[in-house]
């Protein structure tokens, strides 16, 4: 399921980054595994029981405290580890987070909620990010709050 939601992430990114300008053409590929894999490792940190309302706000458009903290908590993982792996400015890694993340949400939402996709769920999500199984723990917890 990692990969999985690793590929989805990368698609994703590779699609946001068509409108950002000042991202040099050697450097896309980097830029999309790099993106992608701190995306990917963000999302491991709201995995856990104590982050649990940072995740809703994530997946399941909770609240706007909880969501903003959420994308400002991914934002700043995906801006530093562009400048600092790729060696892009700030203000680029900046536009690049602030259209990737907003789309990689949304897409996991709309697979979370496309019931054409059974093995694709919350529970399935947390057990791929926090090594959780998704037949019991947090994850039949959210499951169960998502109907899923």
């Amino acid at each position: 399921m990692l990969d999985q939601i690793l590929g989805l992430v990368k698609s994703q990114v590779s699609e946001s980054l068509g409108g950002i300008e000042g991202i040099p053409a050697e450097k896309k590929t980097a830029v999309v595994e790099t993106t992608a894999s701190s995306l990917v490792s963000g999302l491991k940190n709201f995995a856990t029981p104590d982050k649990l309302s940072g995740l809703l706000g994530m997946v399941g458009g909770g609240g706007s405290g909880a969501k903003g903290s959420a994308v400002s908590g991914l934002s700043s993982g995906v801006v530093s580890a562009l400048t600092s792996k790729v060696g892009l400015s700030p203000a680029v890694a900046s536009k690049i987070a602030s259209a990737v993340i907003p789309a990689v949400m949304s897409l996991l939402k709309g697979k979370v909620d496309d019931s054409f996709q059974p093995g694709f769920n919350v529970g399935s999500i947390l057990g791929a990010l926090g090594g959780k199984s998704s037949g019991g723990g947090l994850g039949k917890m959210l499951g169960g709050l998502f109907g899923k």
